[in-house]
């Protein structure tokens, strides 16, 4: 079990007073991440308080597989051929019209 803050810090305790159609609520919900175990449940209060129930897995996040190194740089390198391409073009076709 996790409990973490809205920034994913982790949380060492944590204080849920729930009324029962909140519980009842809870466990639907919870019954649910059963059925779908890449789902998530959200409970929201009226006075905008969630709780957010995911479902624990084994799997590594992205960080952990090693993939988050090596994505962000290809979407730089496209972003600059992008960017040096349309500037080409563009440069080309102000030189074809003037």
């Amino acid at each position: 079990m996790e409990i973490a803050d809205d920034r994913g810090r982790s949380l060492n305790e944590a204080t849920v007073r729930l009324t029962d159609e909140e519980i009842l609520e809870l466990l639907v919900a919870a019954s649910d991440l059963e059925k779908d175990p890449e789902g998530h449940a959200m409970l929201r209060a009226t006075d905008g308080t969630t709780l957010a129930v995911y479902h624990a897995t084994d799997d590594p996040t992205p960080l952990q597989r090693g993939t988050d190194w090596w994505v962000g740089p290809l979407v730089l390198i496209a972003v600059i051929l992008v960017v040096v391409g349309a500037y080409t073009i563009g440069r080309g076709l102000v030189d074809l019209l003037f």
